[in-house]
């Protein structure tokens, strides 16, 4: 329950918030430094009075209070802070009048198209405004959220994809640092949600955040919190498309803080590289260099904003009940997936490609039809192509029993065959040379540190998938094995295939 305000401020412009009624709790203090900070002026000896008149009497007229940004519950509505388009009886109700100023229109929109021309060839930047449009079609065709992280050395240009993405919809604020918590996180996902998110180089953010931060976006849920006498809040949801840059990849910038990335988290934020033949160009029209070119674009794209996400989802609006999600799997077909990973990622990129092209039959975009779609194709191969083979888990597990055996092999491990030969170290397991080539037997306890942080029958999986288990019994995966001075034991007789990924 709110109200909404309509108030002359003190340079006498009329203003108007939907105000919550639980700001009128206690003394109204909050309420009071609201209204000043936008200008009107209240005496102090009336002070006391003011929420006796916000509740004097009950409005005659009901209208609908979103309490965030993006879709209302029936789709036909997109609120944004300052405007609403679709039903006009809707309004945004918020704590703070200045909630979301980032999402704004300025400038012109013909001047921000000339732009949207010069990306014409250029992937990485066709792929970056696709990402900012995809936002309002989460909801459409019930997507998760989730997006794109460019990786590139400083000064190629990353951050100027970023913020030609931004300029979608709205100005120089409207693009984000990672140096943030998860907490303070959602906030800002709830005040853009159903648009996008750009996040500007994520060695601005504390390793120990960055899985937190990843998870806490791409579910689109907030943490569970109690209020003041011990129940539930509501929930924060949100649903973001993505795009985010840095010098590393989230699994290099999470391992800083000796943590192993997911594949949840590679899924959710999509590790490319933008190493192209100028940066992050492969075309640079009539300009001299990338740097030259990429000041175009960031001199441009603080002057002309946020025209193209309205007009985007205006032609949504137009569109009434059109079924989106055929329309998405349709574009699923052009895109290979060996594997249920990449079929989720494939996904990703095929509602890239919707925006886009939406976006150009909607006039948005200058692009010849099908660019978007195979700007997204380029970019998907370039995903596969630094991704490797095979699911993530199945070559993380991999990788880590090689780098156990690469760090330990010699000091731990000892010659099944010469019951005298001392380990340096912590006895791991033994070894047996056949061949020419050496097979490690490991002791539960050691695989299980060797595996890493994953369950231990799951790294059997990947090990047997790989056939890397050499010899094992009847139904089992290790062997009972003799071991001099010992007695039997059941270990993992493992010979690493190093070209196995």
């Amino acid at each position: 329950m709110g109200r909404l305000l309509r108030f002359l401020d003190t340079l006498w412009r009329w203003r108007q918030w939907a105000m919550p009624m639980e700001l009128l709790r206690g003394s109204g203090e909050e309420l009071r430094g609201e209204l000043l900070a936008a200008g009107v002026e209240i005496e102090r000896r009336h002070r006391a009075k003011l929420a006796d008149y916000l509740q004097w009497q009950v409005p005659d007229k009901l209208i609908i209070a979103a309490l965030q940004t993006g879709w209302t519950a029936d789709g036909k509505t997109f609120v944004l802070p300052e405007r609403i388009l679709g039903d006009q009886d809707v309004y945004l109700q918020s704590d703070a009048i200045h909630q979301a100023a980032s999402l704004r229109c300025g400038g012109e929109f013909p001047q921000w198209q000339q732009l949207a021309a010069l990306c014409i060839g250029n992937s990485v930047l066709m792929v970056s405004i696709c990402v900012a449009l995809a936002g309002p079609l989460l909801n459409k065709t019930h997507q998760e959220s989730g997006g794109v992280h460019w990786i590139g050395d400083t000064s190629t240009g990353k951050t100027t994809a970023l913020v030609l993405a931004a300029s979608v919809w709205g100005g120089e604020d409207f693009k984000r640092s990672w140096r943030a918590t998860s907490n303070g996180m959602e906030s800002v996902a709830v005040m853009l949600s159903d648009t996008c998110l750009c996040l500007d180089e994520i060695n601005e953010a504390a390793p120990q955040d960055i899985g937190a931060i990843v998870y806490c976006l791409g579910n689109g849920t907030g943490k569970t919190r109690a209020n003041k006498i011990g129940a539930a809040r509501q929930v924060q949801r949100w649903r973001l498309s993505i795009l985010s840059t840095g010098e590393r990849s989230i699994s290099a910038a999470m391992q800083e803080n000796g943590k192993q990335a997911k594949a949840g988290h590679l899924m959710r934020l999509l590790n490319i590289p933008v190493a192209r033949r100028f940066g992050v160009f492969d075309e640079l029209y009539q300009f001299g260099d990338g740097r030259t070119l990429s000041d175009h674009f960031r001199t441009q794209c603080a002057r002309h904003i946020g025209h193209a996400g309205v007009r985007f989802v205006e032609y949504l609006l137009q569109q009434g009940d059109a079924d989106f999600v055929s329309v998405l799997l349709q574009l699923e077909t052009q895109f290979l997936c060996p594997d249920n990973q990449t079929a989720r990622a494939a996904s990703k990129f095929a509602l890239y490609a919707m925006a886009g092209e939406l976006g150009i039959e909607a006039g948005i975009l200058p692009w010849p039809l099908g660019s978007a779609l195979a700007a997204c194709q380029a970019m998907y191969q370039q995903w596969m192509l630094a991704r490797g083979s095979g699911l993530t888990e199945h070559r993380q597990i991999l990788q880590n029993v090689t780098d156990f055996l690469l760090k330990h092999g010699d000091s731990k491990f000892t010659d099944k065959m010469n019951p005298q030969e001392k380990p340096r170290a912590d006895r791991s397991g033994w070894y047996v040379d056949r061949a020419g080539e050496r097979i490690y037997l490991f002791t539960s306890a050691t695989l299980r540190e060797a595996g890493g942080n994953f369950d231990f029958n799951r790294v059997l999986d990947a090990l047997e998938t790989a056939q890397w288990i050499v010899e094992h019994d009847q139904g089992k995966r290790s062997k009972k094995t003799a071991i001099s001075g010992v007695g039997k034991l059941n270990l993992y007789w493992l010979q690493p295939l190093y070209d196995e990924f």
